[in-house]
């Protein structure tokens, strides 16, 4: 590199000379040195670019070589500092900088050949194109072995191994057009248990990780310390096959003292009266392994504040962008530099703008692209301010709602994005009436597909405790919506009741005094998934949580609603195809014109609430719990699959509870359940003999206590299979109500449990149990067997007769006369 400064500065002597002879020339001996003093600082830059360079070419080479990775940290300019183990068997160390945000990539670099193994190889196009990197015999260079020459001719261009690397057009490619860094980003997987070092060029290459000897600590590689006579205290752990025999004590002390609690596994560090900074250096030693760690100190405080931004997008933890080309400034006060960055997922539409101030609070500023969607869908991201010596980082969340063209149309839904802004005027407590018909019905104008619109907030909310009492209904829906036979259709929804300040979803969270009616929710494959364990009652039906006074009426369901996440023990919850909840409320109409169906399958995991009664899971194709007196359940048809370990679950209704009495009761009438119940698909309980007493299930109803409650005119088609040998019906598992008129034709499976020879729990083809003289006017059918024994060909089990109508006392309770 030296012969082109020299050459350089010959040059412009020469000119001075020149001029000298020349009296035109208007020489002025100032602005020569001027000129030689630019070219200096551009030469010199240069000459530092190729040595970075080359020491990072040096790098990789050494890196391949390597046998593992035992050590990775980072210095306190955020170099990357990294350990390995050479072919030697003798532990290195080596220092990578980092060019994370890369626009022009290094001249050399490598990638992987046919063969598998990485070669040497340049661009001249800023990696648009790459040629191999060839040695003296016209053969591929390849990574480990000897490295390519790097450098800068007098004229001011790259040369490799004495070449000058030319562009697609056949020019020689400036010194001023790549970069000196040759890494982009080091990370380790927590998965494979490897390095991964990915090129400026997008190239990766991975090396395992075996820590024989390790140290973290529990703080940023930085720490600011806010008070000197109070000591920073670090806490560490000791890792890798030699930590337990290893020994901790600092190595090196700037500007601070040091302190070694071994037994707390503790680092006491007190920054020296006066000092602006200090470090130490801790060094962990087991035989002839030894680890050196740095940590650094700061006088201060080290603060990124929570961004500020004009309330007018909104005053609480996100940034609310409506869908024109918006402007807008975020204020960040900070004593330490940051980066700020933009994530992925709102890259694309989100820009920073040219032009910020800096000074103690930082203004960015940013457009968002103009956005609208029929779909309604919001878009979002996050805006993220982070130093990471120091450990602080501070996010923003921005979300961007739709513009949705004002098109003149008649009054109703007809768009996804009629439908979001519905939804948010119900619950905002808004009027409705831009969707409602001449008669005050919200009315659908035709199908709509919601395919991708990935996140819904339920129309209508409420919060709930007790078995269940809800505390309080937020706006629910109270209108008329009339979907006039059309389908909302691409569903496709996660609700978390434990993190959404509701208790209550589905595509209504709460109705109240209203009737839904003429509506096809879903189609084959739409799915509602539920996250969480929520400590609260939860109520969710693909249709609605929660209704109260309520009609639901021509409604069919093709939504499946699966519990993905947990059910706490003791800890009422309600997950069916139509309703959770309702109370007071006619489910189907009085002929089969307005009959409710459900199509999709309710399901759940492994759950822990092993409770089977008001405080258990309860899982139904139609309405899970039926709270209190006064619901009827009319002409509804299930097709679902339902099955939960634990708890209550039939294929109509899990639960009537609630107090009854003989003039306000509930009843389940005309109704047929032809999916498939069962509790332990998923294989919780192993089979085991003793889990009975953990679960009700029935064709029709899982079961009720209440004395007046009915059950009339139903039929079951659907097999009940128990695999851990409830008490299982084909009409009610557990039943204290009035069973009229009902038919069952299913086959009813379920191990039986004997106390004295007599069978106390398992499966009769009307109910496992029920309650003296309470099962009349019923016809018997279909099959009744123990699931061990017919699991694998349940046909052909035994078929029903009047001996096997209930599992529990059937001589006693069970009277052939009253029945078919």
């Amino acid at each position: 590199m030296k012969h082109i400064y020299k050459s350089a500065l010959k040059a412009i002597s020469a000119i001075a000379a020149a001029c000298l002879a020349v009296q035109s020339c208007g020489y002025d001996d100032g602005e020569v040195s001027d000129e030689i003093g630019k070219v200096e600082t551009e030469l010199s830059g240069a000459e530092a670019a190729v040595d970075a360079l080359e020491s990072q070419i040096g790098a990789l080479n050494t890196l391949i070589n390597s046998s593992f990775i035992s050590y990775i940290g980072t210095d306190e300019a955020g170099n990357y500092v990294i350990s390995y183990m050479n072919g030697g068997g003798d532990v290195k160390t080596l220092v990578l900088a980092l060019g994370s945000d890369i626009v022009t990539v290094p001249v050399v670099g490598a990638a992987e050949a046919e063969d598998g193994k990485m070669y040497w190889r340049q661009t001249a196009d800023n990696g648009k194109t790459y040629t191999w990197v060839l040695d003296k015999d016209g053969n591929r260079m390849p990574v480990g072995g000897s490295v390519p020459e790097v450098s800068i001719d007098k004229d001011g261009y790259w040369t490799v191994n004495g070449v000058r690397v030319t562009g697609p057009d056949g020019a020689p490619v400036l010194a001023d057009d790549a970069s000196n860094r040759l890494f982009r980003s080091v990370e380790k997987d927590g998965t494979t248990g490897e390095v991964v070092f990915t090129l400026a060029d997008g190239t990766s290459f991975s090396i395992p990780f075996f820590e024989a000897l390790g140290i973290d600590f529990d703080s940023p590689a930085v720490i600011a310390v806010p008070d000197r006579a109070v000591p920073a205290r670090i806490n560490y752990t000791l890792k890798g096959s030699m930590a337990d025999s290893a020994s901790v004590d600092y190595f090196t002390a700037y500007n601070v003292s040091v302190s070694i609690d071994t037994y707390a596994k503790q680092i006491a560090v007190t920054l020296d009266e006066g000092a602006e900074e200090g470090n130490t250096v801790i060094m962990v030693s087991s035989g002839k392994s030894v680890v050196l760690k740095p940590i650094f100190f700061t006088y201060g405080t080290a603060e990124i504040q929570k961004p500020v931004w004009d309330n007018k997008f909104g005053t609480g933890t996100e940034i609310a962008l409506p869908g024109d080309f918006t402007e807008f400034d975020i204020r960040v006060s900070h004593n330490i530099d940051y980066t700020m960055s933009i994530s992925d997922d709102c890259a694309s539409w989100l820009k920073e703008a040219p032009v910020k101030s800096a000074m103690v609070t930082t203004t960015h500023s940013f457009i968002a692209d103009y956005y609208e969607s029929t779909l309604g869908a919001d878009r979002k991201g996050t805006i993220t301010f982070t130093n990471k010596p120091y450990g602080v980082t501070v996010e923003v969340a921005v979300r961007q709602s739709p513009v949705v063209p004002d098109t003149p149309k008649d009054p109703g839904i007809s768009t996804g994005a009629d439908l979001v802004a519905f939804a948010k005027a119900v619950n905002s407590g808004a009027s409705t009436s831009r969707w409602e018909n001449a008669a005050g019905e919200v009315v659908l104008l035709n199908d709509i597909d919601i395919t991708g619109l990935n996140e819904w907030t339920p129309i209508g909310s409420a919060t709930a405790s007790g078995t269940p009492s809800y505390k309080e209904l937020v706006t629910p829906f109270t209108g008329v919506f009339n979907g006039q036979g059309h389908t909302i259709k691409g569903i496709s929804w996660t609700f978390n009741p434990e993190t959404s300040g509701s208790d209550v979803h589905g595509f209504f969270g709460a109705l109240k005094d209203a009737t839904v009616k003429n509506l096809i929710l879903g189609a084959e494959g739409d799915r509602i998934s539920i996250e969480g364990a929520s400590p609260d009652v939860v109520a969710v039906g693909a249709l609605a949580g929660y209704i109260e006074n309520t009609s639901i009426l021509n409604v069919r369901n093709n939504v499946s609603v699966v519990l993905t996440g947990d059910n706490p023990d003791a800890t009422l919850m309600m997950i069916a195809g139509i309703a959770g909840c309702a109370k007071n409320s006619n489910v189907g109409g009085e002929t089969e014109d307005d009959a409710v169906i459900n199509a999709g399958d309710v399901k759940t995991g492994k759950i822990t609430n092993t409770a089977n009664g008001g405080t258990g899971m309860q899982v139904a194709g139609i309405v899970a719990w039926v709270k209190e007196g006064g619901t009827k359940i009319n002409y509804c048809i299930n097709y679902g699959e339902i099955s939960a370990p634990t708890g209550r679950g039939g294929g109509i209704v899990g639960t009537m509870g609630g107090t009854v009495t003989e003039e306000s009761y509930s009843v389940i009438s005309n109704c047929t359940n032809a999916g498939l119940i069962q509790d332990d698909i998923v294989g919780q309980f192993g089979g085991a003999k003793d889990k009975y007493g953990l679960k009700r299930m029935g064709g029709i109803l899982g079961g009720t206590d209440g004395a007046f409650n009915r059950i009339e005119y139903c039929t079951n088609t659907g097999n009940v299979f128990s695999q851990i040998g409830c008490r299982t019906g084909g009409f009610a598992g557990h039943n204290k109500g009035q069973i009229v008129g009902c038919v069952n034709k299913g086959i009813i499976l379920a191990n039986i449990t004997y106390d004295s020879g007599a069978p106390q729990h398992g499966p009769g083809w009307a109910c496992g149990y029920s309650g003296k003289g309470l099962v009349t006017q019923c016809a018997k059918g279909g099959k009744v067997g123990e699931w061990d024994t017919y699991k694998d060909n349940p046909s052909a089990a035994p078929d029903a007769t009047d001996d096997n109508a209930l599992c529990y006392k059937n001589s006693d309770y069970y009277d052939p006369s009253k029945n078919f």
